[in-house]
């Protein structure tokens, strides 16, 4: 099958109006855009305020990001598994916004009435009536940008929705520089000032596709059929989320600050090829949820498009990572390009087990979902640890292959794709 070869426009245009092809492009520039957001904006804060101030703000965003994914709930895979069945729509996304923020908002409290025991060094936040407001607000209302982004508009094939919304967060990089007077108080408010802008646009380009109210709803029949299916969902994303955790610290532990230096650069580089499998699943998820019949078709494009993509990526970064490395510094383009190589390289198998996972999540199997995610996260955080002590960072790098590869043998073996 060729997935993209345009001999005209004619041929160029349903290319991209393949909805399984346009929402992949549209969640990948959304990823993309996110983290350019994220990039150009510590760039400039990292410019415009002392290091202690820096150091303040990002330690509270860092908390208020790990209360984001707590409060997720599996939601996000829900509502583009769910919206294409469900008839009461707005009910059905009302339920899961509002049980969100309830979650989102009770953690955040937690954690606030706690703030002596587990962050001391954060205590301004209570002291600080203002930034305590800003930061139960933060932490209860971006969860829902969150869900609406990357559940919502991607569940109604309107990725391009996802797009405008991470596109409104680039507002923060021209409001930043202006609020130095206030110091981290500056910055988080310039950091969640456009998340929560970002919200309200979404109310309004949801009721742009059906007629929509956000009231504050939780529907029992709701919840009793997307229980099971959410959490495991949750489950499977914390085990994703586990080795960008726990790798940075397990290297500054054993090998020290400055090769967990060299070590994070490349793994965050690394995971922009993640992006690519990531997006075109996602839009397999929500294709194969409005037209179930036509999945076998469907997963045969998503692999071939995936890995033209990932086939452009991969020689690009092998000719180029150096020189991509050598933004961060010389010296990171000296120490971190080999490791680099290698954990590119686990972007293939990486695919493929990505694609079986969300195919799992159409057919509704949580089980199969949370073993390849659980299998990819231990193998990686117990081989990475043994092989480091052995060859150092690279070592990680060859532990993330050789668990992707292993999951993606025991899927070939004893699963069946369909």
């Amino acid at each position: 099958m060729r997935i993209w070869k345009p001999k005209n426009r004619d041929d160029l245009r349903n290319h991209l109006s393949d909805p399984l092809f346009k929402n992949a492009y549209f969640l990948m520039l959304s990823s993309i855009t996110s983290a350019g957001s994220g990039f150009f904006f510590w760039l400039i804060v990292a410019r415009f305020y002392p290091a202690e101030e820096v150091g303040l703000a990002s330690a509270i965003i860092s908390a208020m990001n790990f209360i984001l994914i707590l409060s997720l709930l599996g939601f996000d895979i829900s509502l583009v598994r769910f919206i294409p069945e469900r008839k009461d729509k707005m009910e059905f996304i009302n339920t899961c916004l509002t049980i969100s923020f309830i979650t989102s908002l009770s953690l955040a409290s937690i954690f606030v009435a706690g703030i002596s025991i587990w962050a001391p060094s954060l205590s301004m936040i209570m002291e600080k009536k203002t930034l305590l407001f800003l930061f139960l607000l933060y932490t209860s209302i971006i969860p829902l940008a969150s869900l609406q982004s990357r559940g919502i508009f991607a569940g109604f094939r309107k990725a391009e929705y996802s797009f405008i919304l991470m596109v409104v967060t680039f507002a923060r990089i021209g409001v930043v520089p202006f609020l130095t007077i206030f110091g981290a108080l500056g910055i988080y408010l310039s950091y969640g000032l456009t998340s929560l802008l970002a919200f309200l646009i979404g109310i309004f380009l949801i009721s742009k596709i059906i007629t929509y109210k956000p009231i504050p709803t939780v529907k029992k029949d709701v919840i009793n059929e997307i229980f099971h299916y959410s959490l495991g969902n949750y489950i499977a994303g914390v085990f994703q989320f586990l080795p960008n955790v726990i790798l940075p610290i397990m290297v500054l532990n054993v090998l020290g600050a400055e090769q967990n230096a060299y070590f994070f650069i490349a793994w965050s580089v690394s995971n922009l090829l993640v992006i690519i499998p990531g997006a075109v699943s996602t839009s397999l998820l929500a294709e194969g949820s409005y037209e179930y019949e036509k999945l076998e078709w469907n997963i045969r494009k998503a692999m071939k498009f995936t890995f033209v993509l990932i086939g452009i990526s991969i020689p690009t970064i092998f000719i180029l990572g150096d020189h991509i490395l050598w933004i961060f510094g010389e010296k990171y383009a000296e120490e971190s390009f080999d490791i680099l190589r290698v954990l590119v390289l686990g972007a293939v198998p990486f695919s493929v087990n990505t694609i079986y996972a969300y195919v799992k999540r159409i057919q509704k199997k949580v089980k199969s979902i949370i073993l390849v995610y659980g299998g990819i996260s231990i193998l990686t955080l117990v081989g990475g640890y043994l092989m480091m002590l052995e060859y150092g960072i690279i070592g990680i790098g060859f532990a993330w292959v050789l668990a992707n590869l292993i999951v993606t043998a025991f899927i070939f073996f004893h699963k069946k794709l369909i």
